[in-house]
């Protein structure tokens, strides 16, 4: 699970690196989209289900840190359909994204992809169109907060349009807390409202421990600043602005008072001192050692926490306003396309489809992800795990899926990172820092 949670931590970075790389790859590589041949390339055709019992062999394509889950789900696959053979090709997991640009577009491509700058590489005619399949097989039945993802439109806008990817999985957000903790300080359960969470942030200060542990020397304060984003904004608005709709901004009075809440936090104490020179990797080691209340992160750190705390651990979804809606961070783990140029597309395709059988299902659990579709599935991974499932399952039966601020732009990620730094030690406003990520969001977008 250590390459696992190692590529689970770069995936905002590598969504970054790979929509500017994808412009930058474009333009020096002949593809499917330098002349009339993308739109024939990438457009609909006739489709079947019948993966047949002549030979296939398909090529698959994703980060190395992917390599376990993928294996797993390759061995399943291939046992249904023993006339297909799947082999892998894998780039580091900090230099997929970079490459899959001049991947796809190469003279002999791979027949499954993991896309993360999706609308770049559609575009430019990379990616085929899978309508067809859509249709043959229904995943249109798929939860709607999911086939967003999955799609653009005629602009290039992200979460409406043609179907061009499927997930093998998701990841999800919430809060970690401390069993322990909680019942020392005589709170009765973990924090469902931001009016309980702030109340326990208050009782904790009180009694000299840290209530959020956070490394925001690699921005982790931003998790929990995205919670509360995600809840004055809303779910439309949020992913509207990752999806890169016209006019969308975060320079607005709501991202602005989540960004109050999050300096008022920082100036009460209620995250650790040292947070700006503390990584990722330290906060989660000392959150598990008992120095914090709260923890705010994603499934990728069940399995240690699990490890390190036992019993003495809980995991929630995000905390919301009275009325607010049940939200959270949920991205693909894999989200898998078929390039244009592909020769076995059908056979790709019930690849695809085989990602949201419950036996996919099972290996995603299995490997601590969250499944594509809804509904739960059984883990032996633990209590923690169950919670983490559960959790998920909630969040798709709300439509509640939101996509991290960070993947919206090549310079997004950075933007966030260092004005969060600067939110946390009050060197900066919370209108000044939205008006900086929002400025850097036009430019890399060229508006």
């Amino acid at each position: 699970m250590e390459n696992t949670r190692r590529a689970q931590r770069t995936w905002r970075a590598l969504a970054v690196a790979g929509t500017a790389a994808a412009a930058l790859a474009l333009t020096s590589c002949s593809a499917p989209g330098s002349g009339s041949g993308a739109k024939d390339a990438a457009a609909p055709q006739s489709a079947s289900t019948d993966v047949g019992s002549d030979p296939v062999t398909l090529t698959l394509y994703d980060g190395a840190g992917l390599k376990t889950v993928d294996d797993a789900l390759i061995a399943a696959f291939t046992k249904q359909h023993p006339n297909v053979k799947i082999e892998t090709r894998y780039d580091p997991d900090n230099v997929q994204a970079v490459n899959a640009p001049r991947v796809l577009a190469s003279d002999d491509p791979p027949d499954i992809a993991r896309i993360v700058a999706l609308s770049d590489i559609v575009k430019s005619g990379l990616l085929t169109d899978l309508s067809p399949w859509a249709s043959a097989y229904g995943w249109s039945d798929l939860p709607s907060g999911q086939l967003a993802q999955y799609t653009v439109d005629s602009n290039g806008v992200r979460g409406s349009g043609t179907q061009y990817t499927l997930a093998s999985g998701f990841t999800v957000t919430g809060l970690y807390y401390s069993t322990t903790l909680l019942e020392k300080l005589g709170i009765d359960h973990a924090p469902t409202t931001t009016s309980e969470l702030e109340a326990d942030l208050a009782t904790a200060k009180a009694h000299n421990i840290t209530p959020i542990m956070a490394g925001n020397q690699t921005g982790g304060v931003m998790t929990s600043l995205q919670f509360l984003m995600n809840d004055a904004m809303g779910r439309d608005a949020v992913n509207g602005w990752v999806f890169d709709e016209p006019d969308a901004t975060v320079a607005n009075p709501q991202a602005e008072a989540a960004a109050t809440t999050i300096q008022g936090w920082a100036k009460d104490g209620y995250f650790n001192a040292d947070t700006n020179g503390t990584d990722g990797t330290g906060a989660l080691g000392r959150f598990a050692k008992g120095e914090a209340l709260f923890y705010a992160s994603g499934n990728w750190d069940a399995a240690a926490l699990q490890k390190q705390m036992g019993s003495d651990v809980g995991f929630v979804l995000p905390p919301r306003s009275a009325d607010g809606k049940t939200l959270a961070m949920s991205d693909p783990v894999s989200n898998f396309g078929i390039p244009a140029k592909s020769e076995h597309k059908d056979a790709a395709a019930a690849f695809l489809n085989f990602l949201t059988t419950p036996e996919a299902r099972q290996i995603l659990v299995d490997n601590g992800f969250a499944p594509t579709g809804s509904g739960t599935q059984p883990t032996t991974n633990g209590e923690l795990s169950a919670q983490v499932q559960a959790a998920f399952a909630d969040l798709v039966k709300a439509d509640g899926q939101v996509q991290y601020v960070q993947n919206a732009s090549n310079g997004a990620s950075a933007t966030w990172n260092a004005q969060v730094q600067l939110l946390v030690a009050g060197k900066t406003t919370p209108a000044a820092m939205m008006k900086a990520v929002q400025a850097q969001y036009v430019q890399d977008l060229g508006r």
